[in-house]
């Protein structure tokens, strides 16, 4: 009996190091409700500390930064996902805005890599933002 007991006292232990193990971390917020949630920011201050936290998406594997204008707003969106969703930017020029704006997904499978003001940008989504870019400016003249 005793040998049963310390065996399902560490099958218990083990299961819950898997889960932890297998749990996905990442930075979750959305500065269209929250301020302190910037595209640039320091992810040691308190504040931010308190913005990573554990995934309760099923399936979540990656954690994704993107950046962009959303009502007229220009905001940064940090969550978790359960897809891919690569790396790339566009730019986005509005008829009656006189500059140029630019929306970006970041993509990353690693704990927390959702924190950096900078992620690695592919160079396919470098050369649609230029093709796209190049489009709008021929657009323009014609």
């Amino acid at each position: 009996m005793r040998v049963l007991i310390t065996r399902g006292v560490i099958l218990a232990v083990l299961l819950s190091l898997i889960d932890k193990g297998l749990a996905k971390f990442c930075y979750q917020c959305d500065s269209t409700l929250d301020s302190n949630c910037q595209e640039m920011w320091d992810h040691n201050l308190a504040i931010n500390q308190q913005k990573y936290k554990e995934c309760d998406l099923w399936g979540a594997g990656y954690c994704v930064k993107v950046t962009g204008m959303w009502g007229g707003v220009v905001g940064t969106h940090r969550f978790c996902s359960s897809r891919d969703m690569g790396d790339q930017c566009q730019d986005i020029w509005f008829p009656d805005h006189d500059r140029l704006y630019r929306a970006c997904v970041y993509t990353c499978s690693d704990d927390g890599c959702n924190s950096a003001s900078y992620l690695r940008t592919s160079t396919s989504g470098l050369w649609m933002g230029l093709l796209l870019s190049v489009a709008i400016v021929v657009l323009r003249f014609l």
